[in-house]
């Protein structure tokens, strides 16, 4: 790997950390306030199968990502000597979300050897736009406007947010 590959990489994964950060804020924000405050304004609109708790997206496994969390389970896994299930499990969840940043971080703290490479780097890329996009649905739907609103342009919005409603509830059905 040449150096501008070894810097990209480490742009991608510094990246991916700060993106992963934002998104777990955005998403703490948005079921704990956002979704909860939508569903009670809009009680009468919204039917009870709409309200659900907003649900993590799981992709397959990348090949690399699945070489590289086999590696760190010879040495994890809670039944081999000296495993430890905590961060098997941290491990695994970072498989099942492509997240080849966490793998390579667990490497670090097991103190495992796993060579970067070039191939990583279409892997971090693709999880990055995953994450943008994930927090890109969440600020920019409904909801999230509904709550940046204060309550005057609540009052004013309110007719125009049902209307809405009213017409993605009916493309749904």
């Amino acid at each position: 790997m040449d150096e501008l590959q070894t810097l990209q990489l480490k742009k991608l994964k510094t990246q991916q950390s700060f993106l992963d950060s934002y998104r777990q804020e955005v998403q703490y924000t948005f079921s704990s306030n956002v979704v909860p405050l939508f569903h009670r304004d809009f009680a009468d609109i919204i039917p009870e199968a709409e309200k659900q708790e907003y649900k993590k997206e799981t992709s397959k496994p990348n090949k690399l990502v699945n070489d590289v969390f086999k590696k760190l389970s010879t040495k994890l896994h809670p039944d081999k000597k000296g495993g430890d299930k905590e961060l098997f499990q941290r491990a695994n969840k970072a498989r099942q979300s492509n997240n080849i940043s966490e793998l390579l971080d667990l490497a670090r703290e097991i103190e495992m050897s796993i060579e970067e490479s070039e191939d990583m780097i279409p892997i971090l890329k693709d999880k990055n736009t995953n994450i943008q996009q994930q927090i890109d649905g969440m600020e920019k739907s409904l909801a999230w406007q509904w709550y940046h609103m204060n309550k005057e342009e609540r009052i004013n919005n309110k007719e125009l947010f049902v209307s809405i409603l009213q017409k993605e509830l009916k493309k749904t059905i």
